[in-house]
């Protein structure tokens, strides 16, 4: 009996022996794989980690591979400068520092003659703007935008160029006295026709009790005064936004502020009225009265809250374009923006002979303003307005 029960312990001996040796070899195994498992994990996540910005390069550098962009200076800027002086792309000096303007200067020439429009002076810039061939500025020609049946459409899809000018743009305060409204910047200008009807329109708002407090905030904007804006608009939102990058205020200034040349403020047909002093102008007995009434005097509300997916842009109710009695009567009476309008007019839809007609032999009609016959444009260069912020009163931004 005993000798089985001695076997079998034997036996029980030697597996549990060879447990034990089994044990750390299999851990050993383990610990193995694991370590060459999370060495394989580090060097996926090396191979797929994006590469470290290569820091970049100064203007100095630049300008040593031939390159010319803000910060350089020196003779290859003023030389750079001369030439598209002399071809009417830059109207500052030629100081040898390449700012602001030359870039502006340099983004025209390049739009204008078929280049990428990133305001450095490379290799193929260089090499267009000295050739023979290079396209100069046009000329310092002056449209007048209230010619033509239909009225100018100005949106993000019909721009116009940095070189637009309006015909007949005269100072408003000219015409527009302190008793009417206060205008925000001396400066502000608009085509004469839309000013004078401008006028009509406040002495109609005085004469029904709404005669004080209106302030003139915007008119005329040149392609440089719309990217201040722009870029003012933009700086806002950095501030406000510490996590926001800069395509990022971009985009959301874009909501509310106009690409420079998509901007209805290139026309002279546009304005910014406010109530001064008022923390919204929204709601208003003054905003109220305009939305009412200044399609009776060629106005009409441009951006409202109902017609932004087509406009593109968020509603504002004090911005009014001047587009004339007709065109404004019936849109008013049709619930059209301008877009829609254009639109209708051009598809057939809309009669344009029948809404120019509409009024003719009426006894209003003597009543509706009289456009003056075209005057010669001013002989002076147009100034740009003074520098300010698209903010009209406590943050409501400007659109167009």
């Amino acid at each position: 009996m005993k000798q089985p029960v001695k076997r079998i312990a034997v036996c029980l001996m030697t597996i549990l022996l060879l447990c034990l040796c089994l044990i750390p070899a299999a851990m050993a195994e383990g610990t193995a794989e694991g370590a060459a498992q999370t060495a394989t994990q580090e060097t996926a996540a090396q191979e797929t980690a994006e590469p470290t910005e290569k820091p970049k390069a100064t203007a100095a550098e630049l300008q040593e591979q031939g390159i010319l962009t803000v910060g350089a200076k020196g003779e290859d800027v003023k030389k750079l400068q001369q030439r598209l002086k002399d071809l009417g792309y830059l109207s500052g000096k030629v100081d040898g520092q390449f700012g602001g303007g030359t870039k502006r200067a340099v983004i025209a020439f390049q739009r204008k003659n078929g280049l990428d429009t990133d305001g450095i002076a490379g290799q193929e810039t260089l090499a267009k703007l000295y050739a023979e061939d290079a396209e100069a500025a046009p000329k310092d020609e002056k449209t007048d935008v209230l010619n033509g049946d239909k009225p100018m459409l100005v949106n993000k899809e019909h721009v116009l160029d940095e070189f637009f000018t309006p015909a007949d743009l005269i100072q408003v305060n000219t015409v527009i006295k302190k008793d009417l409204a206060t205008v925000k910047y001396k400066k502000t200008r608009g085509v004469k026709a839309a000013v004078e009807a401008l006028k009509e329109m406040l002495e109609a708002a005085k004469a029904d009790g709404i005669g004080k407090k209106w302030q003139i905030s915007a008119g005329y904007r040149s392609w440089d005064d719309q990217n201040n804006v722009l870029n003012s608009k933009i700086k806002s939102y950095k501030s406000k936004n510490k996590g926001w990058s800069s395509s990022k205020a971009r985009r959301a200034a874009l909501r509310s502020v106009a690409e420079p040349g998509a901007s209805e403020h290139h026309l002279g047909l546009a304005f910014d009225v406010n109530k001064k002093g008022a923390s919204s102008f929204a709601g208003t007995k003054h905003s109220e009265w305009l939305n009412e009434h200044c399609w009776e005097y060629g106005f009409i509300i441009r951006y409202q809250k109902e017609k932004e997916e087509i406009t593109g842009f968020v509603a504002e109710p004090w911005h009014i374009r001047y587009v004339g009695v007709e065109h404004a009567k019936y849109m008013k009476e049709h619930d059209l923006c301008l877009e829609e309008y254009i639109q209708g007019i051009e598809d057939g839809t809309i009669d344009l002979s029948a809404i120019l007609g509409h009024e003719a032999g009426e006894a209003e009609k003597a009543e509706e303003p009289v456009e003056p016959e075209a005057e010669e444009p001013e002989p002076e260069e147009p100034e740009p307005e003074e520098p300010g912020t698209e903010e009209e009163m406590s943050g409501e931004g400007d659109a167009a």
